[in-house]
């Protein structure tokens, strides 16, 4: 489990995005992807665990968060929490200059 969740709105839908190491996909590889509907990095996943045996899994745990975080900002989510952090904190997670706020 990753130590918190930001949480993003995009006006319609309300997304959960846990920061930090993620430990479902240590544990079970593509799965979460296809859970939380990543397709692109769902079939990114599967293909180097099928290549790698396994062990792109515990590679991509480190990073698959962060990832799926990231894309969840391409597609024009903003953030309603950030999970405890600080502003700050979330820039340098994401290595962002400027992060979307939704407006209060």
């Amino acid at each position: 489990m990753a130590y918190t969740k930001a949480f993003l709105s995009n006006g319609v839908e309300v997304k959960t995005a846990p920061i930090g190491f993620s430990w479902t996909t240590f544990f079970f590889g593509f799965w979460p992807a296809v859970f939380r509907f990543d397709w692109m990095w769902a079939a990114i996943l599967f293909v180097a665990c099928l290549l790698t045996y396994g062990i792109a899994g515990l590679v991509f745990a480190f990073f698959y968060n962060k990832i799926y975080l990231k894309r969840l900002l391409e597609k024009g989510y903003t953030f309603t929490s950030l999970g405890g952090l600080t502003e700050d904190a979330m820039k340098n997670y994401l290595g962002y200059v400027n992060i979307p706020m939704m407006k209060q």
